[in-house]
Parts: C-alpha cells; sequence; structure tokens
C-alpha cells in the first residue's frame, strides 16, 4: 500500500535522471570533433504477481482469467552509441581527415592501443603523426628499397653490380604497423633512370638512305642486316629479307609476328643480356655517318635527360637512321611492292653537350654485335661487342613495323627461329648503360665511389601486333606532305618519335602532404615527384556499440566488441580517407532538445508520484492513530 507506488516513482525519477544526464552530455558534446551520441533506453523491472490467473474449465464451465500484476517501476537497460557519420566539415588543413564509411584511426599511448575517428592530426616535433591528445598515430613508413642487378662487364672481365633504388610503400604485412613517422626536412633520395618510353611517328614514306654496305674504304652508315648472314635479327619465319640491287634492303612481313607459326614454338620472347664494354666496336667503327666531312643526316635526332645514381643528370642523344620504308625502290623481280618500315638507332652519351660522336656511342647501342671471333669462321672476322647471346651475329639494333604502322619488333636485336629443342626467337630488350662518372674525387686515403654505371630501358612500345594500329608507343604512319622544292615535288616526312617520359629524378626536399582515400599520405618534393611515404592503418571491431567510451574522443575493446581487426581504407568493409576535412559530431540538437523535453516531463510527473505516495501514506497514518 503506496510503497509499490513509491519506489516506483522512484526508479523513474532515477531513470529519467540518467536520461537528462546522457542528453546534457550529448548537448555538451555538439561541437566535438566526431563524437558520437549516445542514447538511454528503459525496460520495465519485475512485476509483483497479485493471483496467478487461471485457464478455461470446461468441468464447471468456468472461463479463464488473466493474471493480476503489479509493476515496481523501471530501469535503465542500456546507454547505446550512435555510430552515424556526423556532417562532413571542411577545414582545409592538409593533416585534418575525416573517415567516410565504417573504421577507426588505431593511436598509441605508451603500451595502449585506442580507437578514434577524430582526424584532427599534426606532427609533433620528431616528426611523429599524432592526434590532439598526442598519442600516435599507427600505420605504414615508405622506407628505401635497393635492388642489385648483375651484367655482363668485360672491361670488368667478370660481372658488374647495379643498383636501382626507390622509395617503397609496403602496406601488405601488418606486423610492419608502426608509428608514422615523417621528418619534415626530409629528402628524397634521387632515382636512377631506369626506363624511357617513347611516343610519335617514325615517317613510313621517307625514302630510305640507301648505301653501299660494305664500302671499300668502310661503312659510311650506321647499317643493317649483312646479307650474308639472313638469319640475323630479322625473323625469318615471318619476314623476307629483300636485296635491293642498288645495294641495302628491303623487309617484307609474311606473316602475322604475334601468332604461333609452324616450326616456330611461340612469338618473340624478351630477354636481356648485355656487355658494357665498346672497346672493339670503337676501333673498328672508323668514322661513321655522325663524323663524315659532309655528315649522312639521320631521319631523327632525339635527346633526353636522366638521371644517375647521384642524381646527376645525364643526357642519352638518340639517332634513327631510315634502313627500308613503304616505297624503296628498284624492288627484286618478283618481288611484292611494299617493304617493311626498318629504322636503325644509335644512342649516345652527349651529357655535358658532347658532340655525337662514335668515342660517345653507348653500351648496349648495336653496330657490330657477336661473338668472339672464331678461326676460319667467315661470319666473325673480328671480336665484336657482345651481348652474350649464344649463336649470333648482328649489326644493328633496328625497329620495324607492321603494314599498318603498329610496332613490330621490340627495338632490341633479335634471333631467328632454332631447330627443335633450341628455340632462338627472341627480341632482346633494348637497354644501354651509360659510363659512371665521379665529379668529386677522393683527397683522402678514404675511396670514394661515384655514380654507378645507368642502365636505362628505351621502351619503344608494345609489339608484334599485326592489324590493331596499337599506338603505345613508337609507331610509323605517312604524316608527312608533298611539298615543291626546286620545282620538284618532294614527300617531306613527319618525325615526331621522341622520348615521352623517363622514370629518374634528383634529390628534391619535402614541401607539402595531402592524403589520399585510401589512406596514402603523399608527398610533394621539391623536384616535381608526389611520392608515398606512409599511408594509415585503419581499424574496427565486429561489433562498434560494444566499444568502451575513455574520454578524450577514445574507444577501447571491450567483452562484448570483439577483437581489434586491422586493414586498410577503402578495403573489407572500411571506408575511405578525405583529406583537408573533419567529422563533426552527429548530436542532433533537434532531437536532444526534444528528448530533453519528454525526461523532464517524465522526472515531473514521477516526482509527483513521490509526492501522491507520500501523501497517501501520511493519511494512512493519521487513520491508525
Amino acid at each position: 500500500m503506496g510503497l509499490r507506488s513509491l519506489f516506483s516513482s522512484i526508479s523513474g525519477l532515477q531513470s529519467h535522471s540518467t536520461w537528462l544526464d546522457v542528453i546534457g552530455n550529448n548537448i555538451s558534446n555538439v561541437n566535438t570533433v566526431a563524437y558520437k551520441a549516445s542514447r538511454a533506453q528503459f525496460a520495465d523491472q519485475l512485476s509483483q504477481n497479485l493471483s496467478q490467473g487461471t485457464g478455461f474449465n470446461p468441468e464447471n464451465q468456468l472461463g479463464g482469467v488473466n493474471p493480476q500484476q503489479v509493476g515496481t517501476g523501471t530501469r535503465l537497460a542500456s546507454i547505446q552509441s550512435v555510430f552515424s557519420e556526423g556532417t562532413t566539415l571542411v577545414t582545409g588543413n592538409a593533416t585534418d581527415i575525416s573517415i567516410q564509411g565504417n573504421g577507426f584511426l588505431a593511436v598509441k599511448q605508451g603500451n595502449q592501443t585506442f580507437l578514434t575517428r577524430a582526424g584532427n592530426l599534426t606532427f609533433d616535433g620528431e616528426g611523429n603523426l599524432v592526434d590532439q591528445n598526442g598519442g600516435l598515430v599507427q600505420g605504414y613508413n615508405a622506407f628505401p628499397d635497393y635492388s642489385p642487378k648483375i651484367i655482363n662487364s668485360a672491361a670488368n672481365a667478370g660481372l658488374l653490380n647495379i643498383t636501382d633504388a626507390s622509395v617503397r610503400l609496403n602496406s601488405d604485412n601488418i606486423t610492419q604497423i608502426s608509428n608514422i613517422h615523417i621528418n619534415r626536412d626530409m629528402v628524397l633520395p634521387p632515382r636512377a633512370t631506369t626506363e624511357v618510353t617513347f611516343s610519335g611517328n617514325l615517317d613510313s614514306f621517307q625514302q630510305a638512305n640507301i648505301l653501299d654496305l660494305f664500302p671499300p674504304g668502310g661503312p659510311t652508315l650506321p647499317i643493317g642486316i649483312p646479307l650474308a648472314f639472313v638469319g640475323g635479327p630479322i625473323d625469318i619465319t615471318r619476314m623476307q629479307i629483300l636485296p635491293l640491287p642498288t645495294g641495302g634492303f628491303a623487309l617484307q612481313q609474311v606473316a602475322n609476328l604475334s601468332t604461333f607459326t609452324p616450326g616456330v614454338f611461340a612469338p618473340p620472347a624478351p630477354l636481356e643480356n648485355g656487355f658494357v664494354n665498346l672497346g672493339f666496336v670503337r676501333a673498328l667503327a672508323g668514322n661513321y655517318a655522325w663524323e663524315q666531312p659532309t655528315p649522312v643526316p639521320p631521319a631523327l635526332q632525339t635527346a633526353e635527360t636522366v638521371y644517375d645514381s647521384l642524381g646527376n643528370a645525364r643526357e642519352i642523344t638518340l639517332q634513327f637512321y631510315q634502313l627500308a620504308d613503304l616505297g624503296s625502290a628498284n624492288p627484286p623481280i618478283n618481288a611484292p611492292p611494299l617493304s617493311q618500315v626498318c629504322y636503325a638507332w644509335y644512342a649516345f652519351d652527349t651529357t655535358g653537350n658532347l658532340p655525337v660522336s662514335t668515342a660517345n656511342l653507348l653500351g648496349g647501342t648495336g653496330i657490330g654485335e657477336g661473338e668472339i671471333p672464331t678461326p676460319g669462321n667467315p661470319f666473325f672476322p673480328v671480336a665484336f661487342y657482345d651481348r652474350g647471346v649464344p649463336n649470333s651475329a648482328y649489326f644493328g639494333d633496328y625497329i620495324w613495323f607492321n603494314t599498318d604502322g603498329s610496332l613490330a619488333s621490340s627495338g632490341g636485336v633479335g634471333g631467328f627461329p632454332g631447330p627443335p629443342g633450341l628455340n632462338f626467337n627472341f627480341q632482346t630488350i633494348p637497354r644501354v648503360y651509360l659510363p659512371p662518372i665521379n665529379q668529386n674525387p677522393a683527397v683522402s686515403p678514404i675511396p670514394f665511389i661515384g655514380a654507378e654505371i645507368l642502365s636505362v630501358e628505351l621502351n619503344f612500345g608494345k609489339s608484334g601486333l599485326l592489324g590493331t594500329g596499337r599506338r603505345n608507343g613508337i609507331y610509323s604512319d605517312a604524316e608527312g606532305s608533298y611539298q615543291e622544292k626546286n620545282g620538284v615535288n618532294t614527300y617531306m616526312p613527319n618525325q615526331t618519335a621522341h622520348a615521352a617520359t623517363q622514370d629518374g629524378y634528383r634529390d628534391g626536399i619535402l614541401q607539402g602532404l595531402n592524403f589520399e582515400p585510401d589512406g596514402t599520405l603523399l608527398g610533394t618534393f621539391s623536384n616535381d615527384q608526389r611520392v608515398e611515404v606512409a599511408r594509415l592503418a585503419m581499424a574496427q571491431v565486429e561489433n562498434q556499440e560494444g566499444l568502451s567510451r575513455m574520454g578524450n574522443n577514445y574507444y577501447q575493446t571491450s567483452a562484448n566488441s570483439g577483437s581489434l581487426q586491422m586493414g586498410l581504407a577503402g578495403k573489407k568493409g572500411l571506408g575511405f580517407i578525405q583529406g583537408n576535412s573533419l567529422e563533426g559530431s552527429n548530436v542532433d540538437l533537434t532531437v536532444e532538445l526534444s528528448n530533453m523535453i519528454v525526461a523532464q516531463r517524465g522526472f515531473e510527473a514521477n516526482a509527483r508520484m513521490v509526492s501522491s505516495a507520500s501523501n497517501t501514506m501520511d493519511t494512512v497514518d493519521k487513520l491508525g492513530q
């Protein structure tokens, strides 16, 4: 009598008071970065049974009677965190981030790991990426990557090591997660050029420079295939070599270079091997076209700046000489009217405005290539520059094209198909080798090593596909035009082939940082490079509502949250990162103010119920006196 109602209303006061506490806390955090609102949920308490109730009694023809129960009040069932996303606030600060979707940042303080969605990050005085509480943000750091390789070196009478250096970010191994550390004075080390890619046109209708292959005084033009050895770099199962009566040759494609041909095991496969000493060939070369008193002009000359292992700028100059075109004069009787377009290329080290000359030919450039001389072998009378490819004897490296202008060769030397079990059908990767330099000679007994020999791949494009008109590298179309020269209608070729890109650079100082959607931190350096210097690690749990709030926008795992799982932004259900922004609080003031009114009314009603129960008990006391 009165006591149940008193205790029930007291429980109501307690529950609504707690609800007001939750509402007050939400409202107070309406401007807290990435704050997640809480909501209180109630449940009734155990009811007291006044009667158990009865079921239908067919014997006495009595219907069922419901049980009679009186509740004993309410209780706080749970305070649940609401993990809906807050509004994205654009800040313009490069180190501010917001998480678009699921997931948390992982930060460490001492030996404890906390989770947070507050992305107001900054760098401390030591270069550590930290949050507003000084927590160390976890992720992956880039590191220098050195990839050694070995090439043949006749100059060193053995093998020579070359090291390619780069900065690499590996985010595949979670054991590599650590504090993200970026030195604000970070210097990006130089990266030696490993590849130059080419693009543009080598005109297919420019008349070839047809000269005698073997004049008495020696060759005056970088020449191609010796006719006595037609099995050189041309795949004779797919290409025919047609000698021209006036000297030179024409090439005629007879089969698709990219498909299987009977007697050939596969299309040409790339390979690499190379000597880097040009002593023999330089001694034998004599005066080539570029050193004649009246030079034989190349069809095209182009230069590209590359970088060695110390960041020194080096210059490679390439000359292209056309050896055959789609209109070569005087084709042999019964020969097809059109030949394949073919160019020979030669590379020179013209660093420091050095002139193009035989002395500056680069290792890898093919003039005379073949085996060590064999007594009595007419094909190898002298020791040519040798890449070490068995059963090979070549004069020049070539670029030739399909009849639709698409690239048909790699630009390196090739081998003809061999007998069963000995398949020599290959095309080498064209690669040149710049000699090392040391601009700072040692002045003490301590040895000083300068830049390494520079190995540069010349990527002329994807080759071997006929009929597709592939244009991802050098191609050969008739892009020129006929113009009147001295009263003669003369074809003027349009040569646009050029070095489009190269992957080396000098050293650079860090100038800026910004976050990518996958959590990668990109550094912008003074050498115009943008390099991945770090990547955020993302965390998630099975039940994020089960996380424990630790204050300071931190959460920790609990018995009901599930274990911590690490991942990357944008993968396995984790959200993306948006830089230059913060996630706002998800507190909805309209909802909270409405809830506050409801909670206040509920508290007042329970308070009146306490007063009413008290008055009832006073009346009972008076009646008992």
